[in-house]
């Protein structure tokens, strides 16, 4: 997305276009890395002259609320973004803390698991475990 494209979507949105939205939503759009908010900080603060911490919290509150990211709760504690708002699904690798997307196709559908007892509008799958480093090229 364009820094253009990126005022557009504020816009859109009904957000204010100010500089610090602009480089936050643009750092966020070209990482996979589903930063916390210490991760975007160390990343922007550089372009960013005079930045406080509470400046962002504000920003990601308002890019949250404007449904233009996600906020994931993946660990206890911990909240990363995720500028990919398409349904989609994570895999948190336990040994390294990396978070990846997984497609939503790659997972059976769950609605209607839960019968008539709920009335589930939309879910998110969290797998945890190790992603291998190398994976094998003559598996079998």
């Amino acid at each position: 997305m364009t820094p253009a494209e990126i005022r557009q979507l504020l816009t859109r949105k009904h957000l204010k276009v100010t500089p610090q939205r602009a480089v936050i939503m643009d750092f966020l759009l070209h990482t996979d890395s589903h930063p916390t908010a210490d991760e975007v900080f160390e990343a922007v603060k550089d372009g960013l002259q005079g930045l406080s911490r509470g400046t962002l919290y504000n920003v990601l509150s308002a890019l949250v609320d404007a449904n233009i990211i996600n906020a994931i709760a993946v660990e206890p504690g911990v909240v990363r973004y995720d500028a990919n708002v398409s349904s989609h699904h994570h895999f948190i690798d336990v040994a390294t803390g990396d978070v990846y997307d997984i497609p939503w196709e790659k997972v059976q559908s769950l609605f209607g698991v839960l019968g008539d007892e709920y009335n589930v509008a939309d879910y998110q799958v969290n797998f945890y475990g190790v992603k291998p480093r190398k994976m094998p090229t003559n598996a079998t």
